[in-house]
């Protein structure tokens, strides 16, 4: 994913200085909060927000996908709005975001209070005390004079994580005075950097494991290709990114656009999903293609959008979806930010990435609730909970925010690092056969989430985590206090126990003090899977399972 998808084409040159408008005094604390039309949850995250802009300009929010981000900052604007009239007449609230559905989504929000829109091809309004802005027309060379000399003592910056990008740090020099909130569900950069340079604290909700278990997101049942596929394999052994750091898509394309993988794909929707309403995310416009004309030729009412799709077409498509005359949309780089369908039952994750946000906004479109469904469907395709976990998995979002990089132990909040990739031996894949087979890593029943796959690993591994140094590998606990130095070339995750460890090119496995149980003499030994896991003593031997008491068995 690219990070910065804006390209801002702001005044560069020597400008006139104009003086900063000190804000406003106001005890937020102390605001008249109308707290009509939330949940007790955004309620309380919105009083929180105003307590630190008690003692700090600078806030970022963090909400999971789904949880009612634009609700909440909806309603700050008529706290705020009410206030302004009363006490600092010529204030104005900025909201700010960098894509149209972003923009229509936060106009939508606002309902009747009346607000201007500064976006390319719509009439400015300026007057009116709240504005709905794309970064790229606010800082575009037309525009920027204009404004920069308005006066926005409340800028709420949409899909914050974006903020790092130079349009929105100028908003920083434009308007020093201004109290800044930055909303995002993902509070996460490819680089690892964090955001302490722009906002001074960040006020976390609850986990989506919360959401779920109280029926405020989907139950949901992911199912995902096999950590020891050959997929996986193939994923895991792509070398080349792009600037952001995430694969090239022209790499991806490449390996992945391929008759027998799409079968595949067609083939785990046709088993978990067929005639239910959902999306595909694809790697680039042809592969798109060739997955759209693959489920149509099998009867699915599909289609396909990306970034050249013409917006009447783009609006018609999306009609017709949410109508459910159209069953599956694939799309581009589209629906990842500001798309609002909550009765989509499943999406299909088809392209990788090493974006933990990418991952998080994608799957976050199935897990919105809807009074037409019971849960969800995530089909995982590309293994990406092999890399990020789960979607219940504990995010670490405040060691994001500060930006710890990877050589401290960083990891994407599953309680794993997933930089680790499954991987233990040089393959050459085969998918003659196409038997990628899928399998269920957590289900709901009975209106509870059930982990399957990670039922003996995903608690332990909140304990134990496995962490990469210097290019190895070694143990910490969840306090990252390091129990083994990482002097190993891999790791497996900890389970029960045991921790399958490689050394000078051959597997052993060890205790969680880092005790050696068994000596490190096989080819491979594979992470335990439901107290199951692979061995191969030898390259050329077949494989056979030991059970987690470390016992062979058939």
């Amino acid at each position: 994913m690219n990070e910065d998808p804006m390209r801002e084409s702001y005044l560069d040159e020597e400008v006139d200085v104009v003086q900063p408008f000190e804000g406003p005094e106001i005890r937020f604390s102390h605001i008249e909060a109308d707290d009509s039309g939330l949940r007790p949850y955004q309620a309380n995250i919105k009083k929180q927000v105003y307590d630190l802009w008690d003692k700090i300009d600078n806030v970022m929010l963090q909400m999971p996908t789904g949880t009612g981000k634009t609700i909440v900052f909806a309603s700050i604007v008529h706290d705020i709005l009410k206030w302004c009239r009363n006490h600092s007449k010529d204030s104005k609230i900025l909201i700010i975001a960098h894509r149209k559905e972003l923009i229509d989504q936060a106009s939508n929000k606002l309902g009747k209070l009346s607000h201007g829109i500064i976006q390319s091809g719509k009439p400015q309004q300026l007057s009116l005390p709240v504005q709905v802005a794309s970064i790229q027309t606010f800082m575009s060379r037309r525009n920027y004079e204009t404004m920069r000399r308005q006066r926005f003592d409340f800028i709420i910056i949409d899909e914050a994580h974006h903020s790092l990008a130079p349009g929105y740090q100028k908003l920083w020099d434009m308007f020093p005075n201004s109290k800044k909130l930055g909303v995002t569900a993902t509070p996460w950069r490819m680089s690892h950097s964090g955001f302490t340079s722009l906002f001074g604290d960040i006020v976390l909700s609850r986990s989506i494991e919360w959401f779920v278990n109280n029926g405020y997101l989907s139950n949901y049942d992911y199912i995902s290709i096999n950590r020891d596929s050959e997929l996986q394999h193939e994923i895991n052994s792509i070398e080349r990114y792009g600037a952001d750091g995430d694969y090239l898509e022209a790499e991806l394309s490449n390996l992945f656009d391929k008759d027998k993988i799409r079968a595949e794909l067609y083939k785990s929707y046709k088993q978990f999903a067929k005639g239910k309403k959902g999306i595909v995310y694809a790697i680039d416009r042809r592969h798109a293609a060739n997955i759209t004309e693959l489920y149509s030729v099998n009867g699915v009412k599909a289609c396909m959008i990306d970034g050249t799709t013409p917006a009447n077409e783009r609006k018609n498509l999306i009609d017709a979806f949410k109508a459910g005359s159209v069953e599956v949309i694939v799309n581009v780089n589209i629906f990842s930010e500001g798309f609002d369908c909550p009765d989509i039952e499943f999406v299909q994750l088809a392209r990788p990435t090493k974006s933990l946000a990418l991952y998080l906004q994608q799957i976050g479109r199935a897990l919105r609730i809807s009074d037409n469904k019971m849960s969800s469907i995530i089909l995982d395709n590309v293994g990406l909970y092999n890399r990020f976990g789960t979607p219940m998995a504990n995010r670490r979002w405040r060691y994001h925010f500060l930006g710890h990089d990877e050589g401290e132990g960083y990891n994407d909040g599953s309680g794993v690092n997933r930089d680790i990739v499954f991987d233990a031996q040089e393959r050459e894949p085969d998918y003659s056969e196409g038997n990628e087979e899928m399998v269920v890593v957590e289900h709901t029943n009975g209106g509870k989430q059930i982990r399957t796959e990670d039922a003996n690993n995903a608690v332990a591994l909140g304990e134990y985590n496995i962490f990469r140094k210097g290019g190895l590998y070694g143990v910490c606990d969840h306090n990252n206090r390091t129990l083994v130095p990482p002097v190993y070339e891999d790791m497996q995750p900890y389970c029960n126990g045991y921790i399958p460890f490689k050394q000078n090119g051959k597997w052993g496995i060890m205790l969680k003090n880092g005790t050696v149980k068994v000596k490190p003499k096989y080819f491979y030994i594979g992470p335990f899977i439901e107290g199951v896991a692979k061995v191969q003593n030898r390259e050329n031997d077949p494989f056979y399972y030991i059970n987690d008491k470390l016992e062979r068995i058939e």
